[in-house]
C-alpha cells in the first residue's frame, strides 16, 4: 500500500480482485503514483476566462421549473401513446387516466405540491432522476455513458497522443481554474445574441444583485441557466453500493489518473496552492507513461465498472476488505481520468463510436464523471458518465477545452522537456 501523493512509489504487484465467471480471484496490476514540487503556470495562465460577471451570479434569482397540472400531465400522456397503440386500446386507456385523475391522482399530485413546497432549493424532479440512474442495476456501458468525439486539431503536427493529451489535460484544469475562483462565464442561452453577449450587457448584469439578477438578463431576452451540476464535473465519481449508488465529490484532490494498457498512474497537476504545474512537467510525466514497457495487465480490475451495479458493489467491497482502499480512493477523487489507448481508429466512424462508446474495457473506469480518451495517433473523445449531469455542463466543458487546446498549444514540435526525471522519481 502507498500514501496518496507524499512519496514516488511503484506499485507491482498489487492484490486486485478480479471476477472471473462465477468466482473471483486475486490478480496482479501495477498502480503509479508521481509527486511534484515545481514551479506552476505562470499567473496569467492559470485561468481560461476571467468573466467579470461571476460564475453563479445568477443562481440565486433562478425561476423553480413549477409543477404541472395534474389534467395537463394526464394530456400530454394520451396525446403521447395516441400514435402507438389501437383505438380500442386508447379507449380503454383514456378509462383508465379518467379513473386515476378523479381518485388517486388527486392525491399523489398534492404530495407533489407539498414535497416541492418542502424543498424550494431544487427541482421536483431531480430526487426521481437521481433514482432513475443510482438505483439501476444495469451495467453503465451502453445503457447509460454516452461519448462525445472532438474533432481533429486543426494543426495536423498536434495530433499526436502526446502534444494533443498534455494540452487538453492544461485546458481542463484551466476551466477547472476559472470554475473554482467563480470567473467562469455564466451559462446564458441570448435569444438576441447582438443585444445581450455584448460587453455592455456583463457590466450592467455585474451590477444586478444576485438575488433578481435573473430577470434582468431576461428583459434583454436572455436566459442564465441552471449552473448546479457543474460542482460535480470534476474530482468526481460514482460509487456503487448495493440497491443504489452514490456520488461523491473529492474537491481537495490535486491529481488526475492516467489509464494505459490496463495499469494506472496518479500524478499531481496542481501545486500545493492550487495552481497548474508547468505544462512541461505535464509533457514529461506523459511521456514517461507512453514509454513505459510493462506488459498489459493479465487481470484489469477496470472491467469490474462494466458490470451489474450490485455484482461491481459487491466485488468493490472485497477489493477494499483485502487492503485496496487508498488505491481506489485515488482513483475516486482524481480531478478527471485520461486514458492513453494503443488503439488507432483511422477515418472509420463506426469503429470510432464502438471504440469511445464502450472499449477498451481494459482501459477505462466507467464509473468516473469523465474520462478523456485519446488514441495512438491523437483521436480525441470524452465519456461521461450521466447521473451526477446531462448534456450543459459536458457540452461547455466540451467545447471550451478543444476551443482552448487546438487555440494556444501549451506543448508542441518545439516544446523542451524539462528533464523533471520522472523514470528516477517512480520506483519501478
Amino acid at each position: 500500500m502507498f500514501n496518496c501523493l507524499k512519496y514516488f512509489h511503484t506499485h507491482s504487484g498489487t492484490n486486485f480482485l478480479y471476477k472471473n465467471g462465477n468466482s473471483f480471484i486475486i490478480s496482479k496490476s501495477k498502480f503509479i503514483s508521481f509527486r511534484l514540487c515545481s514551479s506552476s503556470l505562470r499567473a496569467k495562465d492559470q485561468f481560461l476566462q476571467r468573466s467579470i460577471v461571476p460564475t453563479n451570479h445568477f443562481q440565486d434569482s433562478l425561476p423553480r421549473l413549477p409543477v404541472p397540472e395534474l389534467e395537463k400531465t394526464c394530456e400530454r400522456y394520451l396525446t403521447a401513446i395516441k400514435p402507438l397503440i389501437s383505438a380500442e386500446k386508447l379507449q380503454k386507456t383514456q378509462q383508465i387516466v379518467n379513473k386515476f385523475k378523479s381518485e388517486e391522482g388527486k392525491e399523489f399530485q398534492e404530495e407533489l405540491k407539498a414535497l416541492n413546497k418542502r424543498n424550494k432549493h431544487t427541482s421536483y424532479i431531480s430526487g426521481p432522476w437521481f433514482d432513475m440512474y443510482l438505483k439501476s442495476r444495469l451495467p453503465l456501458v451502453l445503457n447509460f455513458n454516452p461519448f462525445l468525439a472532438f474533432k481533429d486539431d486543426p494543426k495536423p503536427k498536434y495530433n499526436t497522443q502526446l502534444f494533443r493529451s498534455t494540452n487538453m489535460i492544461i485546458s481542463s484544469l484551466r476551466f477547472l481554474k476559472s470554475l473554482r475562483e467563480n470567473v467562469l462565464e455564466p451559462e446564458v442561452f441570448h435569444l438576441n445574441p447582438e443585444k445581450s453577449d455584448t460587453a455592455s450587457f456583463r457590466k450592467i448584469m455585474r451590477l444586478i444583485p444576485r438575488s433578481f439578477s435573473w430577470y434582468g438578463a431576461y428583459l434583454y431576452k436572455a436566459f442564465p441557466l441552471d449552473m448546479s451540476q457543474f460542482s460535480n464535473l470534476f474530482n468526481s465519481t460514482r460509487i456503487p453500493q448495493p440497491g443504489k449508488d452514490r456520488l461523491q465529490v473529492f474537491p481537495e484532490a490535486r491529481h488526475i489518473v492516467v489509464l494505459r494498457k490496463g495499469h494506472f498512474y496518479v500524478f499531481d497537476v496542481l501545486d500545493e496552492d492550487g495552481n497548474i504545474i508547468p505544462p512541461s512537467h505535464i509533457y514529461d510525466l506523459i511521456d514517461h507513461i507512453l514509454t513505459d514497457a510493462e506488459a498489459p495487465s493479465s487481470h484489469p480490475i477496470s472491467i469490474l465498472t462494466t458490470e451489474n451495479r450490485d455484482v461491481w458493489a459487491n466485488a468493490r467491497g472485497q477489493l477494499e476488505k483485502i487492503g485496496n482502499s487508498e488505491q481506489l480512493r485515488l482513483i475516486d477523487s482524481a480531478i478527471f481520468a485520461l486514458a492513453l489507448d494503443e488503439e488507432e481508429l483511422g477515418d472509420d466512424l463506426v469503429k470510432s463510436a464502438h471504440h469511445m462508446l464502450h472499449g477498451p474495457v481494459h482501459n477505462r473506469w466507467f464509473d468516473k464523471s469523465f474520462t478523456l480518451i485519446i488514441t495512438k495517433e491523437g483521436k480525441a473523445a470524452i465519456n461521461f458518465e450521466h447521473a451526477w449531469g446531462d448534456g450543459v455542463a459536458v457540452l461547455r466543458y466540451f467545447n471550451e477545452v478543444f476551443a482552448d487546446s487546438t487555440k494556444n498549444h501549451f506543448v508542441g514540435p518545439k516544446t523542451v522537456p524539462a528533464n523533471v526525471d520522472a523514470a528516477h522519481r517512480v520506483k519501478n
